[in-house]
């Protein structure tokens, strides 16, 4: 994992060296092994290289010949394949043995879409045909690796996170956008950002920019095109045992492929089952990984049973040992990196010192456990769905009776729930997940009324849900130059998850199993599975998501938002600064803070030290 940055001058004319320069030593913490440079004319590249195939010098990035110049970010886990098949189809010879110079000439030979559809991995590139004077900028299936763009004055510009180009160009925070970051866009949207102008390439597409042409957004891949009705119908048809088999067979290869490594991985545990899961695997695939995990100090502590995982596997663990008053310490700093305000996921604090804690141990890249709550339905809420006609029938016996009366039913039920607020949210957020519905709803037209809304829930969680993770482990894990993995996220995994029918997903217990979904087992495939590498205890544990003292434990103090963007933003006098922050909910306050820090340093442009200084004075932990 590296990062990529770079400017096309689409007009005619010299590409900045220096500015690209700058754009790329901002992000030097996403690649501390090399930073290489290259200007051809119009276009500038920049690279910050996480060295992790083919360690040599060889393999530094721009990569380039006469005419085509490749800056790549991420991993190819099937370039073993691709490069024998282009050895053998074009006898081409191999400089080093690096995914990078595989890309490079899959790129040219079998050109962009041929390679787009062959690739496994996550990733994306900038790709420079100077004869045809037309940039790519592509980004892989899931999104795991960010890409944003920004065009000014004729120019494109690109890099993998905002702050480099936000910092460069001057750009500041819409307000709009960034009010409602509070309400969790920021982290959920695969296009928008805060910034008015600065876009994200969308998972599973490219970017074809060209000369004097407006930038054209090409899909290569579709999450809804993964699914398929016959193979659904098919998967519907076996046993229990076959769609098992298939599943551990597709698990186990996923997680043998993100082994690959010049240089040492690891894995991140939390005592949860999928990440438990994947360092069972990992080691019965004889790989020499080291375990890394963050001990939330007090009531949310799951380090005994990271102890048990250590134990069952004979490996040692290594732990952060996180107190409650280190979330204040590091609130500034992890939201620098974090490139938006912490709303959705504040355990990113924790999450952070984890990564750091595993590049002082010597590794690199670690596995992890995102992705399989998504496509497996793993999420107690999720499971919650099928009661809510149960749970609802004293309300529903009570509102039948107003039917006699249905003025008053309509006055005191009113049946469209759309506020302008949740109507002004969809708008900020262009109305990407209703339209991702709209869409889907075709797609699972054959399929009864429930069964369509629990196959859907896969696919909206892939693109909400997951969004926000894939965010979250890139930038705290580049923060201390750590490439997070994901094998519950290959490619032929995810296809597999879509056209999986509930009843695997979802199964039925003869006990309680978990006061929130009784009788409903969350993730049943890969508890079944899970069943044939760990103990009891972790297989039958139950989903807490990296709990820790969030927003809920922190009291903003009078003064926070004093002279701060929010107040700014909005016009607040003192007196209403004061009056909300006694009379309102805390933890909406907290959140709201949460976008003041960012408003602070990205558009006041206060220093990292100054934000620290201001929160620790007028921000402190209660209730822990």
């Amino acid at each position: 994992m590296c990062g990529i940055s770079g400017m096309f001058q689409r007009n005619g004319g010299q590409a900045s060296l220096e500015t690209v320069k700058e754009i790329g030593l901002t992000m030097a913490h996403r690649g501390p092994d090399n930073f290489g440079i290259q200007q051809r004319g119009k276009v500038a590249m920049a690279h910050n290289r996480l060295s992790l195939l083919d360690l040599s010098e060889a393999a530094n990035q721009p990569f380039s010949n006469d005419r085509y110049n490749l800056s790549y970010n991420g991993e190819i886990y099937n370039f073993q394949q691709i490069r024998d098949k282009l050895e053998r189809e074009y006898n081409l010879e191999f400089k080093t043995t690096s995914d990078t110079e595989v890309l490079f000439y899959s790129l040219i030979h079998e050109g962009v879409d041929a390679c787009l559809q062959q690739v496994k991995g996550m990733f994306s590139f900038a790709f420079y045909d100077e004869v045809e004077d037309t940039l790519i900028l592509a980004r892989d299936r899931m999104g795991i690796k960010p890409l944003y763009y920004y065009e000014k004055g004729g120019a494109l510009y690109w890099a993998s996170e905002i702050k480099a180009l936000a910092k460069v160009l001057d750009l500041k925070p819409d307000p709009i956008r960034t009010l409602f970051a509070a309400n969790n866009m920021a982290e959920k949207s695969v296009e928008h950002t805060l910034f008015k102008g600065l876009r994200s390439v969308h998972p599973g597409c490219y970017l074809r920019v060209a000369k004097n042409n407006d930038p054209q957004t090409i899909t290569y891949y579709d999450v809804l095109d993964d699914f398929d009705p016959d193979l659904y119908r098919e998967l519907n048809g076996q046993t229990s045992d076959k769609v098992l088999a298939t599943f551990e067979d597709l698990f186990t290869e996923s997680v043998r492929s993100m082994l690959i490594s010049d240089a040492p991985v690891g894995a991140f545990v939390s005592g949860g089952i999928d990440s438990s899961l994947i360092s069972a695997v990992a080691t019965k695939c004889s790989a020499d990984i080291k375990l890394f995990t963050a001990n939330v100090v007090g009531k949310y502590s799951e380090f005994p049973d990271v102890e048990r995982l250590s134990k069952h596997l004979n490996k040692e663990v290594f732990s952060y040992k996180f107190e409650p008053e280190m979330i204040l310490r590091d609130w500034a700093d992890v939201t620098y990196f974090y490139d938006c305000p912490i709303v959705i996921h504040v355990n990113s604090i924790p999450f952070s010192n984890v990564a750091r804690l595993a590049r002082d141990s010597g590794v690199k890249a670690v596995l992890t456990g995102e992705g399989a709550d998504e496509l497996f339905l793993g999420y107690p809420q999720l499971l919650a769905k099928r009661f809510k006609s149960l749970a609802s029938s004293p309300v529903n016996a009570v509102k039948s009776l107003y039917k006699f009366a249905p003025k008053l039913d309509k006055f005191l039920f009113p049946e469209n729930v759309n506020t302008p607020v949740s109507f002004i949210s969809k708008l900020v957020e262009g109305f990407e997940l209703p339209h991702l519905r709209m869409r889907a709803e075709e797609k699972f037209s054959f399929l009864g009324k429930q069964n369509q809304g629990e196959q859907y829930l896969t696919i909206n969680m892939i693109r909400e849900h997951l969004v926000t993770l894939l965010h979250r482990n890139d930038r705290m894990g580049m923060m201390s130059s750590i490439e997070a993995r994901f094998p519950f996220l290959d490619e032929s995994l995810v296809k597999f998850a879509i056209n999986l029918p509930s009843k695997f997903k979802i199964g039925r217990s003869s006990r309680f199993h978990n006061y929130r979904h009784p009788f409903l087992i969350d993730k049943w495939i890969v508890r079944k599975t899970a069943e044939k590498y760990l103990p009891a205890e972790l297989v039958t544990k139950q989903k807490n998501g990296f709990p820790m003292f969030g927003h809920k434990f922190i009291k903003i103090k009078d003064g926070f938002f004093e002279n701060g963007w929010v107040a700014d933003s909005l016009g607040l006098s003192k007196e209403a600064q004061a009056f909300f922050i006694k009379t309102q909910d805390p933890y909406f306050v907290a959140k709201l803070a949460s976008v003041e820090i960012f408003g602070r340093m990205f558009d006041q442009g206060d220093s990292l030290e100054k934000t620290k200084e201001h929160v620790l004075k007028y921000a402190e932990i209660t209730n822990v």
